[in-house]
């Protein structure tokens, strides 16, 4: 077991391997004040979306072929609008089979297609019912400009159109992934015309004491919570 000292609600502004020829130096901000911390190793876990940003700084600077392969991937937004209901009468969508798991709505062929038409149903699972809209690519970075009032008016729309008198919900969540700045995204992606296996390689591979982890340099889980705890556990 490890005896960690986490350092919450700190944001790493620097990772530096040239100054000391034993130790790596993490530049960080708490509390509006700057530190450093040492460590004989270094795993980075941020999103390619950080990564692509350059709100962190690398002494010396990422090799030129890591740097390249970060610039070549893709970085998309996926957002959710979760809700839950206290009554478990309030539950009136199928939740029988295997395939009551997911609902998916179809719509006219207008700017309204795809825009929250899909929900999954994790009911079983939360104990309570439950249900999450999903929005992903462009609709989902044009949703973020929206209050949460007007997205969930816009959910609750579909819903009544899939189930109608389904109630409000007792309590929702909306999160805006391309607004958090700790994350800038959601998900990694190939461009069309990059090798992004390649790319995966070489973000993966170790800079000196440096170590590279999360879903991006996953082969078989990108774009996922596993691959990211695969390769966290890997590194």
């Amino acid at each position: 077991e490890f005896d960690l000292n986490l350092k919450k609600k700190a944001k790493v502004t620097e990772i530096n391997q040239e100054d000391d020829d034993e130790y790596v130096t993490v530049t960080y901000v708490k509390n509006g004040s700057t530190k450093t911390v040492k460590a004989k190793n270094v795993l980075v876990t941020v999103s390619v979306g950080v990564l692509k940003a350059g709100n962190i700084k690398f002494v010396p600077s990422l090799p030129d072929d890591k740097q390249d392969s970060i610039d070549a991937m893709g970085f998309g937004v996926i957002n959710k609008c979760i809700m839950s209901w206290e009554d478990p009468a309030a539950k009136i969508w199928p939740d029988e089979k295997e395939e009551d798991k997911w609902f998916l709505m179809a719509t006219p062929d207008d700017e309204t297609t795809g825009k929250w038409t899909t929900f999954s149903n994790p009911s079983e699972f939360k104990g309570v019912p439950s249900l999450t809209a999903w929005i992903g690519g462009e609709d989902a970075i044009e949703a973020e400009k929206q209050s949460d009032t007007e997205i969930f008016n816009d959910v609750m729309k579909n819903l009544n159109a899939m189930f109608p008198g389904i109630s409000s919900p007792d309590a929702v969540i909306i999160t805006r992934w391309g607004q958090e700045e700790n994350v800038l995204g959601a998900y990694s992606y190939p461009y069309p015309g990059e090798n992004y296996y390649r790319d995966q390689n070489i973000l993966s591979r170790p800079e000196g004491n440096v170590f590279f982890a999360g879903e991006a340099t996953s082969g078989n889980g990108w774009g996922s919570t596993f691959g990211a705890w695969e390769t966290g556990e890997a590194a």
